[in-house]
Formats: structure tokens, sequence, C-alpha cells
């Protein structure tokens, strides 16, 4: 456990306990990669890493296996949920895509 520093809002600082969520911390830099769309090999930057390690030293830094494995879970989790609520769809749905912009 560390200890947190928060201002509240009338301008007091409060001292709280804090517990890093390894789980939360991959979770976020997973979304963190798909929203920006970062190649997966950043995880092995050295720059990142010494950021990450500033910010927290007890959070353990992932290798880009890792990182894949969590998006493909992610992935598959919301492909899921997307099916089931698809299913109940009583029409047709169209998905299209435009990929005029798309690099490759």
């Amino acid at each position: 456990m560390m200890l947190a520093g928060m201002q509240r809002q009338d301008s007091k600082k409060t001292l709280n306990n804090y517990h890093l969520d390894q789980q939360v911390g991959r979770d976020n830099l997973a979304n963190m990669i798909i929203l920006h769309e970062y190649p997966l090999s950043m995880v092995d930057n050295m720059g990142f890493r010494k950021f990450c390690n500033t910010i927290s030293p007890s959070f353990n830094i992932i290798s880009r296996r890792t990182i894949k494995r969590e998006i493909m879970k992610m992935y598959e989790v919301q492909k899921e949920k997307s099916m089931k609520i698809l299913s109940k769809n009583r029409s047709r749905v169209a998905i299209t895509t435009d990929l005029w912009t798309a690099s490759n």
C-alpha cells in the first residue's frame, strides 16, 4: 500500500491509501493502444518503460505478446456482446466500411 495525496474541492489536501491494481493498468494500457492506434511494440520502447517506472515503479510492464493477448481478449468480449445485441434484432443489418483513407 502507498499513500496518495488528494486535493479536495475546498483546497484542503488529504492522504488516502492507494493500491495499484495491475489488471486495471493493463486494461487501460490496452485501451490506450486501441484508441490511439499505437503500435504494440510501444511497450518495448525504453522511453515508455522509463515513463511507466517514473509514474509507478511497482507497475509490471508487459511485453508486446502479452498486450496483444489482452487486446484479443477485449476484442472477443466486445464481439460476443455485439453478437448478442444483433441476435435480438428482428431486422437486417448492413455493415459497411470506407477503406479510402486506409494506408493499406
